[in-house]
């Protein structure tokens, strides 16, 4: 009896993978839609930073930053359709704990700067430029970070899911016809890896994750002046049945 119990046990993770996987004979592919569009939108991320060992002047100083930003923003003035050219948001202010140096006394009291977080919308890139050399040559900015979209993005997402899914199509009936069948019903499609599938079965191209790996540049390295066109993708998971 015991025996019984043991070979139960270990069989069970078989049972499992097998059944996540369909009774009835299959294709499963994948199919990606791509597109390169110049974005007709960008965003900016930063914090404007000050420490002074009164903190009502470091809040002061980061005040006063945040009237220049303000005043930059609205001498972009507005869009056809009366709306700002760029908007800023302004989270709360907050203290941070400033790094010790090394020479630092240990014993010595922190030190705190006061931080606030702001993000912009420049809703017109030909004033991208004039944005951005404002910010750059202002102090107290840091971790400043930046990407770009389109303001019609859903629309693009649909398409790209469309393209994928014809990709998949394509890809199944060419497996398909190699053995001599068709490609029948859609049975399953998901946005993305099949999860359960694909682990279980390791139908998951090896290089998939670095396919799809990339590297982005640091602050340092960044020209934050240019609009590159940005690359837009969708990949779609789908399964078949097999005629």
């Amino acid at each position: 009896m015991l025996k019984k119990i043991v070979l139960a046990i270990a069989l069970l993770p078989l049972a499992v993978q097998a059944s996540n996987l369909p009774d009835y004979p299959f294709i499963h592919t994948a199919g990606e839609g791509f597109v390169f569009v110049m974005p007709d939108m960008g965003e900016i991320d930063f914090d404007v930073s000050a420490f002074d060992p009164d903190s009502n002047a470091a809040v002061a100083l980061v005040q006063a930053r945040v009237a220049e930003i303000q005043a930059l923003l609205a001498e972009q003035g507005n869009t056809q359709a009366g709306d700002s050219v760029a908007e800023a948001g302004f989270r709360d202010m907050r203290k941070e704990m400033r790094k010790a140096a090394a020479n630092a006394d240990p014993n010595a009291a922190p030190e705190y700067e006061i931080r606030s977080a702001v993000h912009i919308v420049v809703r017109d890139l030909g004033k991208w430029r004039a944005v951005m050399q404002g910010l750059l040559g202002k102090p107290n900015i840091d971790r400043l970070a930046t990407t770009f979209g389109k303001s019609d993005r859903v629309k693009v997402e649909q398409e790209l899911t469309t393209e994928a899914i014809k990709d998949a199509q394509r890809r199944a009936e060419g497996m398909a016809a190699g053995f001599g069948k068709k490609v029948g019903a859609v049975t399953a499609i998901s946005s993305g890896q099949l999860r359960n599938l694909t682990n279980a079965v390791g139908l998951m191209p090896t290089d998939f994750y670095n396919a799809r790996r990339g590297t982005n540049a640091s602050s340092a390295e960044k020209d934050f002046l240019s609009i590159q066109a940005l690359r837009w993708s969708q990949t779609v998971d789908v399964i078949f049945r097999i005629k």
